[in-house]
């Protein structure tokens, strides 16, 4: 018997709902809260260095250095905040810190100088870190034994809230005047506010661990988790190659034209959000979770090979290689982000879930806060070819060295029992 088109419209709905692992209201509130939060980040990313530049008067090279000092002070809240949010509940912690980026954003407003950007900047980051340690406990209690799925549903949600801000960005851009920023960046302190109330709406979490345990500094003790958290640091080196390494080397080392580099970017935002789902398929735990990594650094080392090449070359043969290396990057990059979802997971037993993000976030920060300039000496200091080629060989020997690690941290790690999940539709 043939359905109606109604049910059929409600089969449809159903299937997208089940597929994007959104089918409970506190999941749902996660992707809005995603979607806020990363249109107003995408703004600031996108334009927040004109102002500080054009409006503010502050050089290049002062805001490199300030980001860069920021990127390190940053990661000075991992592991305290971890273990709050392990000891207090994760929910309200989350909630305080994004009130402090938006009184930090907001506080941008304020710079007039060099000392004032680095301080404004510190506090930003702080409680950027500080809100992405306390967030992963919730995600791993509201996605219970799908969280890893439910963190590439969201991973596709940033890039598509990140491409809106970058669009509503452009139109600022194009205005140039500083009214135009000012109400960029009251906006992206808006949604900072916004998300406290989504944040607020989402289940009261008690800790899972107790006020009085005794169990703080035990991720740092956890030498096999702390080599997982190395290795994955070097494969997250791969993060600034689009955003800064990229965009250079076709302007200084090839023939392509510059504006490329935005066909590159968009290439790579369509298929994370496309396939970020689809690259969780079969890694259902962390021993799969390392042999994915293996297999991304290989693609990584693939696609570096492949932008080395198209230097020297024509415009056009330039072209192609850059557009088929970041095909090739997207797809290694998304084998690992799962797999990194996974073993951030579930290496982390669940009552200590906050303080072992909080170091595992320390690989991830020194890679976001090293990497430009490791890239900058490797790749375009002049090596050519052969600092990519570098560059490949280091995420291959990282990539063949998970698999051991994970399956020395899952032979010594004690099985706790997985916490169920807390959200109900």
């Amino acid at each position: 018997m043939t359905s109606s088109p109604t049910e059929q419209s409600k089969g449809w709905r159903a299937r997208l709902l089940e597929s994007v692992e959104l089918q409970t209201g506190p999941r749902r509130v996660l992707a809005i809260s995603t979607l806020v939060n990363t249109t107003g980040s995408g703004l600031f990313l996108t334009a927040g260095a004109l102002y500080f530049t054009r409006v503010v008067g502050l050089s290049v090279v002062e805001v490199g250095a300030g980001l860069t000092i920021a990127g390190f002070a940053a990661l000075a809240a991992g592991i305290p905040v971890g273990r709050m949010a392990d000891r207090w509940g994760p929910r309200r912690l989350w909630a305080m810190f994004l009130v402090l980026e938006a009184c930090a954003m907001a506080g941008f407003l304020f710079v007039n100088s060099f000392p004032s950007f680095v301080v404004m900047a510190c506090a930003s980051q702080f409680a950027a870190a500080a809100s992405q340690t306390a967030r992963m406990p919730v995600f791993r209690r509201i996605g219970g034994a799908g969280a890893t799925r439910l963190r590439a549903v969201i991973r596709s949600l940033v890039n598509v809230g990140t491409s809106l801000g970058a669009l509503a960005a452009g139109v600022v851009i194009t205005i140039d005047t500083r009214s135009a920023y000012t109400v960029l960046i009251l906006a992206n302190a808006i949604s900072f506010a916004v998300n406290v109330f989504l944040v607020l709406l989402l289940p009261k979490l008690d800790p899972l661990r107790a006020k009085s345990e005794s169990t703080t500094g035990v991720a740092l003790r956890d030498k096999p988790f702390l080599a997982v958290t190395v290795l994955n640091g070097i494969l997250a080196l791969q993060g600034p190659v689009l955003t800064f390494a990229i965009p250079l080397w076709i302007v200084q080392n090839t023939a392509a034209p510059r504006s490329i580099f935005a066909i590159l970017v968009t290439i790579n935002t369509v298929l994370v959000a496309l396939f970020q789902l689809s690259a969780t398929k079969g890694i259902n735990g962390v021993i799969k979770a390392g042999s994915a990594a293996r297999t991304a650094s290989f693609g990584l080392f693939l696609a570096f090979i492949l932008f080395g090449w198209a230097s020297g070359l024509t415009a056009t043969v330039a072209t192609v290689l850059l557009i088929v290396g970041v095909v090739v990057l997207t797809l290694a990059e998304l084998r690992y982000a799962a797999a990194e979802f996974e073993l951030s997971f579930g290496l982390a037993p669940a009552q200590l879930q906050g303080e072992y993000s909080g170091v595992f976030g320390l690989g991830q920060g020194l890679a976001a806060s090293a990497g430009p300039y490791l890239l900058a000496v490797l790749v375009l200091g002049g090596a050519g070819i052969t600092g990519w080629i570098v560059l490949g060989v280091l995420m291959v020997a990282a990539g063949l060295l998970v698999p051991a690690a994970v399956a020395w941290a899952e032979r010594t790690r004690s099985h706790e029992p997985e916490a169920e999940s807390e959200a109900k539709a």
